[in-house]
């Protein structure tokens, strides 16, 4: 009997993993997991490995790697936006949002 074929429309909760992804990703949740951030030679290997594709991704959007940041979460990624913007205009003190970005701002706002 086969499966019956999924239609999934929930993609701002999660997204399926590309195979090309999943086979980039194996080896970092397997046997490579050491915290980049680390003072020890495990974590500083995955650091290399970090960095390669900080400077990967820079390149696809023409960017310097400095520009690239890797966040763990939608929360995180609003906040740093936010703080970036308010760092870079420090005369500016208000952040404007619209109805659009509302489960975004529900992060932000808690």
């Amino acid at each position: 009997m086969s499966q019956p074929r999924i239609y999934y429309f929930d993609n701002n909760a999660t997204t399926r993993v590309a195979p090309e992804v999943v086979e980039a990703m194996l080896p970092f949740l397997t046997e490579r997991w050491g915290n980049p951030s680390s003072a020890y030679t495990f974590g500083h290997e995955v650091a290399k490995e970090v960095e390669g594709a900080r400077a990967k991704a820079a390149a696809l959007i023409n960017a310097d790697p400095i520009e690239v940041v890797f966040t763990s979460c939608g929360t995180e990624s609003n906040n740093s936006a936010i703080h970036s913007a308010l760092s870079t205009n420090p005369g500016k003190r208000h952040v404007v949002t619209t109805d659009f970005a509302s489960i975004s701002r529900r992060s932000v706002t808690r």
